[in-house]
């Protein structure tokens, strides 16, 4: 059962009550005297119901005739309201610039003789019905609309009563006469493509306001809710871009519309509490994206009967205080949203086991007819794009001022109508349009975070969009790694700066000696997240302690200490180093042994000139004591050759 509804569509239910028992009442011949009575009171009940939400009486009214018109007039002109009048179809002038192609299709599949498994022609029924006279009772071979007395109906006219009464067609006689139809009008249109526009049925007038000029009467007709003035994409129209007849090709085709007929006492109860009921529901279904309606195939039968149950699932998931259409205020309850799906039914009972039998059971459903004759009789159906299969997504080029994200996609089907262009789009700020021959799209500067990519396919019919692929921007400053710094570790000297583990394929890193920060270059990633980059160590860097970073944007992600040696002079073998940490070593050796370091480097003897003078000053004492032990030694044996021979001699 549809769910309580408001206020104000309770009282709009009561006023077309009220009118409903002046109807009944004019169409019974024994009760003409009367019928004027109550006509008038349930135009006035009409009329004060609009009032309380219009400002001026003027545009809630209901019953304002043309001045010629008197008592007991006969013309159509001057038709009281609930009068039941006689009308050519091809006469009455619609107020709704729309209609849902695919139920008049489904009425199509019915009519024709060739489709049909009624035994008595649908067309037969629903004219019957229209005219106020239940079903169709027999409808003999030869029978046409076109000739009423061809056919017979349950009820014959005369014998009308409220319940035959309520579901016939409405209109309102407007200025000069002129017929507006307020309900019925995919009725008339299925009728006027079956049997032409010289059918003719009765109709009941809702109102008479051709008393009216033009500005005040379609005033009148947006007050009581009697046009629906919004082309098929919710865009506001004016009465004058009104189609002037019915027929398909008057229209403009709302396949939102379309798909709402058929969810029909599945999803919400189609009452007639609000006129033009399903138009407002389209608009709630147009920000459904998630219901792809955009893409419906109608001559798919599993899949449109697929696209009903989502649709009508949806609906009652609504709950009855949610604003279906934000123009009108109306909400679900208003539009007699049903409390359960299938009204509490199980699939095997109820509408929904109606709607699933397919064509080849003895009782199709209105789907089945509906896409039988459009296999059979209408061109494939133009709709919007194929959803594209979610995007490929690379990230990459990473530096200070961000990352690229290079998006790209498969174009999809282009459903009938050329693809015009896409939309890609990374989260909910950053979008790009391109043009149809594109298929990928690279985003710059992207800040790290996680994204969503989508890409919407667009034609003439309309746009479908995929669904998202995530997208994980990564912050190379929360990449914590290592670094080393090796090579001459001295004011000056050649070294190189290894980094390992950091973010991958990144540029940007900036490389500093601190504590007085002194840059030494920028480093750039590879795929393993390492780099090496060669420096010079500031001629000015004192020696001592120090440290060796890298950062990112400000924020430092490795970082260790070294030693800076003392610069030396000198000559000799032996050199100077770092060591993997970082820290420097020098190198040692003797004159004598000349061993040198991994660097190049100098003799690495260290102290002041006064050392140096008195070692000097020792080597020449011991050169000369040398000198006078050779000539001491020299002496004595001069001496003793000498003793020898005096000895001799």
């Amino acid at each position: 059962m549809p769910l309580l509804r408001s206020r104000r569509a309770l009282a709009v239910a009561l006023a077309s009550f009220l009118t409903l028992g002046g109807s009944v009442v004019s169409a019974l011949p024994a009760a003409a005297t009367s019928t004027s009575s109550v006509t008038d009171s349930a135009s006035t009940s009409s009329a004060t119901a609009s009032a309380t939400d219009t400002a001026s009486a003027t545009a809630s009214a209901t019953d304002v005739k043309d001045a010629s018109c008197t008592v007991d007039d006969a013309r159509a002109l001057c038709a009281p309201v609930g009068d039941l009048l006689d009308v050519r179809i091809g006469d009455v002038h619609p107020t709704q610039p729309s209609l849902g192609y695919d139920e008049v299709y489904y009425k199509l599949g019915r009519y024709d003789a060739d489709l049909s498994k009624d035994a008595i022609n649908k067309k037969f029924a629903d004219w019957c019905e229209a005219n106020g006279q239940g079903d169709a009772a027999s409808a003999p071979s030869g029978a046409t609309l076109q000739d009423p007395s061809t056919f017979t109906c349950t009820v014959p006219v005369g014998s009308e009563t409220a319940d035959t009464i309520a579901p016939m067609k409405t209109v309102v006689i407007g200025p000069n006469g002129v017929l507006y139809l307020t309900d019925g009008h995919h009725t008339l249109t299925s009728f006027q493509e079956n049997s032409g526009p010289d059918v003719h049925v009765r109709l009941r007038v809702l109102g008479n306001l051709s008393g009216l000029s033009d500005a005040d009467f379609w005033a009148a007709m947006q007050a009581n809710k009697w046009t629906w003035l919004r082309d098929v994409n919710g865009d506001a129209i004016t009465p004058a871009q009104l189609p002037a007849n019915v027929g398909l090709a008057s229209f403009q085709d709302d396949r939102f519309r379309s798909i709402l007929y058929f969810a029909r006492d599945i999803g919400y109860a189609s009452d007639g509490a609000v006129p033009f009921q399903e138009f407002y529901w389209g608009t709630w279904l147009r920000t459904r994206t998630d219901i792809p309606v955009a893409g419906w195939n109608q001559d798919d039968w599993a899949g449109s009967l697929a696209l009903v149950k989502q649709l009508a699932q949806a609906q009652v998931a609504l709950g009855a205080g949610t604003v279906v259409d934000p123009q009108s205020g109306y909400t679900a309850g208003d539009l007699s949203v049903l409390g359960a799906w299938n009204d509490g039914k199980a699939e095997t009972k109820g509408e929904w086991a109606k709607l699933s039998k397919p064509y080849t059971d003895a009782k199709p459903g209105k789907l089945a007819y509906m896409t039988e004759y459009r296999l059979r009789h209408v061109a494939p159906a133009l709709t919007a794009p194929a959803a594209p299969a979610a995007p490929t997504v690379v990230v990459g080029g990473t530096s200070a001022a961000g990352s690229h994200v290079a998006v790209s996609w498969t174009a999809p089907a282009d459903g009938g109508s050329a693809i015009t262009g896409y939309t890609v789009a990374l989260g909910t700020g950053r979008t790009a349009e391109v043009d149809a021959r594109s298929t990928s799209f690279t985003f710059d500067g992207v800040a790290p975070g996680s994204y969503s990519a989508t890409i919407t396919a667009h034609n003439a019919v309309g746009s479908t969009s995929s669904a998202a692929t995530p997208v994980a921007v990564a912050d190379p400053a929360a990449v914590q790694g290592s670094v080393t710094i090796t090579g001459d570790l001295r004011s000056g000297g050649s070294v190189t700066v290894t980094a390992n583990g950091l973010a991958a394929e990144v540029a940007g890193f900036s490389v500093e000696v601190h504590s007085d920060p002194v840059s030494l270059g920028t480093g750039s990633t590879d795929a393993s997240g390492a780099f090496a980059l060669p420096a010079a160590l500031p001629a000015t860097l004192p020696a001592g302690a120090h440290t060796v970073t890298v950062s990112f944007n400000g924020a430092t992600v490795a970082s260790t200490a070294f030693t800076v040696a003392p610069a030396s002079t000198g000559n000799g073998g032996s050199g100077n180093g770092g060591t993997g940490s970082g820290s420097g070593s020098s190198g040692a050796g003797s004159a004598g042994s000349g061993s040198t370091g991994s660097g190049s480097g100098s003799l690495a003897t260290t102290g002041s000139a006064a050392p140096i003078a008195l070692g000097a000053a020792g080597a020449l004492v011991i050169a000369a004591g040398v000198l006078l032990r050779i000539l001491s030694e020299r002496s004595e044996t001069k001496g003793a050759r000498r003793r020898t021979g005096a000895g001799q001699g």
